[in-house]
């Protein structure tokens, strides 16, 4: 026996002690991400249409592109948060660019949080920084710019007024644009 395959035999006997199943999967990521209600926070996340897959290790993801990935799943005791599948890059099949005038829908909620927050912590849980007249970046990953004739409702969503679903276009791998409230 080489020492590969036993390192081979190793790894599949310990995963198979621990209770772990691994195997390998090709998915599917949607070129913009999906608000999501976390256990304590609200944040952003990867969106697949055939498979639930929130986050993946080792994965630089960029707005506009589909992406096919071919990923190792590690299926691992439930954790508290209700975790319990772990999901790593092993190789990215495809990454396609979709037209700037694709649209998809995401919703917007200026606050971080699902409580009240300390005075001091107002401006750390922020979804929304405006950078000018503009620009808004979001949840610190994506810039949306936000047209003159959707300012006024665009603001009572930064005001905390209101929460909205929006509909989007591409600009590049960091900025969208705001079609619709």
């Amino acid at each position: 026996m080489t020492k590969f395959s036993i390192t081979v035999f190793m790894f599949f006997f310990c995963a198979a002690l621990s209770g772990q199943v691994v195997k390998h999967k090709t998915v599917t990521i949607h070129p913009n991400k999906s608000f999501q209600n976390y256990e304590h926070f609200k944040r952003l996340t990867l969106s697949s249409p055939d498979s639930y897959v929130e986050y993946i290790s080792g994965f630089e993801f960029e707005w506009g592109y589909t992406y096919q990935l071919l990923l190792k799943e590690t299926e691992l005791l439930p954790l508290s948060d209700g975790t319990r599948l772990k999901h790593e890059l092993v190789k990215v099949i495809s990454k396609t660019k979709v037209p700037d005038s694709t649209q998809f829908r995401m919703f917007l909620d200026v606050n971080l949080y699902y409580y009240a927050v300390d005075s001091s912590e107002i401006e750390a849980s922020k979804t929304l920084i405006q950078k000018n007249d503009s620009t808004y970046l979001y949840f610190e990953e994506v810039e949306i710019i936000v047209p003159p004739r959707l300012t006024a409702q665009f603001k009572s969503i930064v005001d905390g007024a209101t929460k909205k679903v929006g509909t989007f276009e591409f600009i590049d791998e960091k900025k969208i644009r705001l079609v619709q409230l």
